[in-house]
């Protein structure tokens, strides 16, 4: 008996570019980017452009992560601690903060 429900998954669905750009919410220049220094590779299937979506979720939570670090590395104080949100009084004073440690 065969199992057509084991058959039937995928283990790294290739989607369109536009699919996995918003999945990942990511731009599709950047899935482009991607792909030009080398991280991904865009296949043609047809007329589509098609990426493996895990690669695609995978590098945005890298840059997600890597941006989340560097807005913590702003906002360090002298003595090593991270400001403690309870100290800012909305994000607009959060926003001007990392500004001026940016400088």
């Amino acid at each position: 008996m065969i199992n057509y429900r084991r058959d039937a998954l995928v283990r790294h669905p290739s989607v369109p570019i536009a699919a996995a750009a918003e999945l990942s919410s990511v731009d599709i220049s950047t899935v482009r980017e991607w792909a030009r220094a080398g991280s991904l590779v865009i296949e043609q299937r047809g007329e589509m452009e098609v990426v493996e979506l895990e690669g695609v979720t995978a590098l945005a939570s890298r840059r997600r992560a890597s941006r989340n670090s560097a807005l913590r590395d702003r906002l360090r104080q002298e003595d090593g601690t991270v400001a403690v949100l309870g100290e800012l009084v909305n994000i607009a004073d959060l926003q001007e903060r990392a500004r001026e440690r940016g400088r």
